[in-house]
């Protein structure tokens, strides 16, 4: 049976608190168990009751930590949607940090996107849903990485394609 998600307890800031820096192996190791149950756990049950709720997003991982400090100081995981789409997700002190990425599209669909994001009605959609989050106080930042080749006339807003939400 898996774990419900109740979210990251307060210890868990207080373990990733102490990794700050450059801690040595020795605090790494004092800090491993408490971060792999504090840290790392919550993050497997979110992403396990998130699949449950839609089969959508049943194909993720969750990364283990490295030598790297940073890998200690953040707990990073990352959903696959289809090919070269990802819903990466990364807690850390400063909070739970969630992205959308799309790599290396394949010819075609970067137009698809585009005319999906212009069109009257799943374009208001995308931007009701944008502005939705941020009223609720989400950092909402990000850029296209590929400025469209002729500018498509709209009368909507145009949301990024790879947005950071915080």
């Amino acid at each position: 049976m898996r774990g419900l998600f109740t979210g990251w307890p307060e210890q868990a800031m207080d373990v990733l608190w102490q990794l700050q820096g450059e801690p040595t192996h020795a605090t790494r190791e004092r800090y491993r168990a408490d971060r792999e149950r504090l840290v790392r756990q919550p993050m497997i049950a979110l992403l396990n009751e998130v699949a449950d709720t839609d089969p959508r997003y049943e194909d993720f991982s969750v990364w283990h930590y490295r030598t790297d400090s940073w890998w200690w100081q953040h707990q990073g995981a990352v959903i696959r949607l289809g090919r070269k789409i990802e819903i990466g997700l990364r807690f850390a002190l400063d909070g739970l940090r969630i992205q959308g990425a799309w790599w290396y599209p394949d010819p075609g669909q970067v137009d698809m996107f585009r005319k999906a994001v212009a069109a009257e009605g799943s374009g208001r959609e995308l931007s009701a849903i944008v502005e939705d989050v941020r009223k609720k106080g989400y950092d909402i930042s990000g850029r296209d990485e590929t400025p469209p080749r002729a500018a498509i006339r709209r009368t909507t807003p145009v949301p990024s394609c790879c947005a950071t939400v915080r």
